[in-house]
């Protein structure tokens, strides 16, 4: 079949979605579909294709105002959509759902999180520490009501909804999505990318850094939910007990210029190294001592996927779909979201005792067969034939 494929990010675009889409197209195309990609950019020149890609790339820039690269991408959905068989939607469904409707052809768009509730978050449209799911159920503005309706509009319009985890699964139920086109494919990883990391010592030498410093690692977009801000505030209880230990935060985002700030204030040694490419923080993550992802949300950590296959020790907040990854002091340790005493605690027991951190991290690397590769795109290309016939 002939794929339009639809993502608000893509790659070399760090996170989550962007990388399932750089793993899974290839596999797609490996199975005889072929496939081209609309999606957006923040070069203000953009270039549609690239040989690094086995298919084509539309990127539409985001230099634009924002009504105008919405009618330019949803344009080119509709160009590319009507001589394919399925559009298959990366978070961003108003444009698929539009294109969907118009060209009476099916939809299958993968939900990872509510839109509606990210908007409203960095927009500052709700009061601070909102969660995503008090937002379900709180009374909310006119413009929020909107913004909610819409993500539920083209939500229903889907033929099929993909979803990372149960948990995400009971969020998009709440929209009024008919739980028979709802579809759990757990995010997974192809464990073959991490055989060739170099042993702790070797991966620091190679990024120049110390080697006898203790390091957490942290790897999230800076947003207010993803709880970057509690990381460095327990960096600080931790330097306490432990004063040789360093945090180091792979990426980036609209918060950095406040988490530089506090960080500069909590006069703890971290480090801020800006997005990196896939295997760069997996470097990083084979360099640390301990993982941590400390956010109020989460739909199914991929970063947490990923350090489990490098066999670093993980400490995550008991939030969302990070529960259905992690069994607290089996696999991880887990923590209630804003313990920031708590998050201190388990980061000063991991460093001190070695051997806790090697036990978590042969039982979580053995679970890690829950999260196969082949069966994430063995059940993707199920769930597109299926919305097709």
């Amino acid at each position: 079949m002939h794929i339009c494929v639809v993502a608000g990010t893509f790659h070399p675009e760090t996170g989550g979605p962007p990388t399932y889409l750089y793993h899974l197209l290839p596999e797609l195309i490996n199975r005889g579909h072929t496939l081209e990609v609309i999606t957006y950019t923040d070069d203000p020149q953009p270039v549609t294709n690239s040989e690094e890609y086995p298919y084509p790339i539309y990127r539409v820039s985001r230099a634009q105002p924002i009504v105008v690269r919405l009618a330019i991408l949803t344009w080119n959905v509709l160009r590319v959509g009507r001589r394919s068989d399925v559009i298959l939607a990366s978070e961003y469904g108003l444009p698929a759902a539009l294109a969907g409707k118009v060209l009476r052809k099916p939809v299958v768009i993968k939900i990872v999180g509510d839109f509606a509730w990210e908007f409203s978050i960095r927009h500052r449209w709700l009061r601070s520490g909102v969660s995503i799911d008090e937002f379900q159920v709180q009374p909310s503005t006119l413009r929020v009501n909107f913004l909610k309706g819409l993500r539920s509009w083209y939500v229903r319009a889907a033929s099929a909804v993909i979803v990372p985890s149960r948990y995400i699964g009971r969020l998009v139920s709440r929209w009024g999505v008919d739980h028979g086109r709802i579809r759990i494919i757990y995010n997974a990883l192809a464990l073959g990318q991490f055989t060739s990391l170099p042993d702790q010592s070797t991966a620091r030498a190679r990024l120049g850094l110390p080697d006898g410093t203790r390091l957490i690692l942290t790897v999230a977009r800076m947003t207010p939910w993803k709880g970057l801000a509690d990381i460095i505030r327990a960096l600080s209880m931790v330097q306490i007990m432990i004063p040789d230990t360093q945090l180091l935060i792979i990426g980036d985002g609209p918060e950095r210029t406040n988490l530089e700030k506090l960080a500069h204030d909590q006069k703890g040694v971290t480090r801020f190294i800006g997005n990196q490419s896939s295997d760069q923080v997996h470097q990083y993550m084979r360099a640390s001592d301990v993982f941590v992802l400390f956010s109020t949300y989460e739909g199914m950590p991929h970063t947490v996927l990923e350090a489990m296959a490098v066999k670093t020790p993980v400490i995550a907040s008991q939030v969302g779909g990070t529960v259905e990854v992690i069994e607290h002091d089996l696999t991880g340790l887990l923590v209630h979201p804003g313990d920031i005493t708590g998050l201190a605690a388990e980061i000063c027991r991991l460093l001190s005792h070695p051997h806790t951190g090697s036990r978590l991290t042969k039982a979580a690397f053995a679970n890690l067969a829950k999260f196969s590769w082949d069966t994430l795109v063995n059940e993707t290309e199920g769930v597109l034939y299926e919305v097709v016939k």
